[in-house]
């Protein structure tokens, strides 16, 4: 059974959720709290296996909780998140902090709520039994890598996919990368509206020109387009040219944006050979067929690997299905980048 903490500043939604979980008997509430100092006591003496918790509360934040949280007691933790700027802000200030994922408040409708509920049962049933988070402290950034531009490097695209743990991830390669690369194109799981946010913490912390990407985009070198939640992101090549297509068609491998529709627009429009694919941190399956395509049309791959990562799911899938070249700890990640650009 997994023990599931709640912290929110809301009575009703503390009732609720404790009220919901009574029916579900692989879900045990084992504690609740209305705000982060009591949580830091019912951490100590519960050990729950996830933590619920509010995106914004009174008194000790979100953000100070997860850091006296991540380094003494590891635990997966969703954030419940509002669907406001501030709210979105708070949360992806938590993902760079540790939570693993995150779940949007309802809107106020029956519908919606039964959604919110739909979607923390599943994911605090996935991060309660797929997910045993080791004590690490955050990559701390050092100074930026240099890059000695050569015209004749085959390599004319990076491209990268992640999901759980990659927005901490993201950070942390984008922070080490100079300006002078070849265009670097993003997927990572995330709502439509928290992608343009996202993007522009990225460029704030990174100092990359970092963009949600738009239908029609040039590529060009220094650039960094992420995929904008709920659309596809395709990459094109037309008269020497790469571009970026948006679609909204179904979800691949359960998501959209897919990393695997990414990647293998790379390797059927013939830019395998120029590419290198990156899969990082995340769970599930996705990108792992199209990472191997990549390989096979003799691009470089590299994948996280296991210990560096929040989930060891899509980099593992990867590894095991013969996609990755080089294994790599997320450190080391950037200098790969450099290594396999220089030679």
């Amino acid at each position: 059974m997994i023990k599931l903490l709640v912290v929110d500043d809301q009575n009703i939604v503390r009732n609720v959720l404790s009220d919901t979980f009574k029916e579900d008997p692989t879900i045990k509430v084992v504690g609740t709290a209305a705000n982060a100092n009591e949580a830091q006591k019912l951490v100590e003496s519960l050990k729950p296996d996830v933590i619920s918790l509010d995106v914004v509360m009174p008194g000790m934040s979100g953000i100070e909780f997860l850091n006296w949280l991540m380094p003494k007691y590891p635990t997966p933790v969703i954030m419940l998140s509002t669907f406001t700027q501030s709210g979105a802000d708070a949360t992806l200030a938590a993902l760079a902090n540790g939570a693993v994922d995150f779940v949007q408040k309802p809107d106020g409708s029956e519908s919606d709520f039964l959604r919110m509920l739909d979607e923390l049962t599943t994911k605090i049933k996935k991060y309660g039994t797929e997910v045993k988070l080791q004590k690490q402290s955050l990559f701390a950034k050092t100074s930026k890598l240099t890059f000695k531009e050569d015209k004749n490097t085959k390599i004319k695209l990076i491209a990268i996919g992640a999901s759980t743990g990659g927005t901490q991830a993201i950070d942390y390669l984008l922070g080490r990368l100079p300006a002078n690369l070849p265009p670097i194109v993003i997927v990572q799981h995330m709502p439509e509206y928290f992608t343009s946010l996202f993007a522009m913490r990225l460029k704030t912390t990174s100092g990359l020109n970092v963009i949600e990407a738009s239908h029609g985009d040039i590529l060009e070198n220094g650039g960094v387009y992420l995929a904008p939640g709920d659309k596809h992101l395709l990459v094109r090549r037309l008269a020497g040219k790469m571009y970026i297509e948006l679609e909204n068609f179904e979800k691949v491998s359960g998501h959209r944006p897919s990393v695997d529709v990414m990647f293998d627009s790379i390797a059927k429009g013939k830019m395998g050979p120029h590419c290198i694919a990156i899969i990082l941190t995340g769970m599930g399956r996705d990108g792992a067929s199209g990472i191997k395509n990549i390989r096979t049309a003799n691009g470089i791959t590299i994948g996280q690997d296991e210990k560096s990562s929040i989930v060891y799911g899509m980099p593992k899938e990867a590894f095991q299905l013969g996609g990755i070249l080089h294994q790599v700890t997320l450190v080391d990640i950037p200098q790969k980048i450099i290594h396999c650009l220089e030679n």
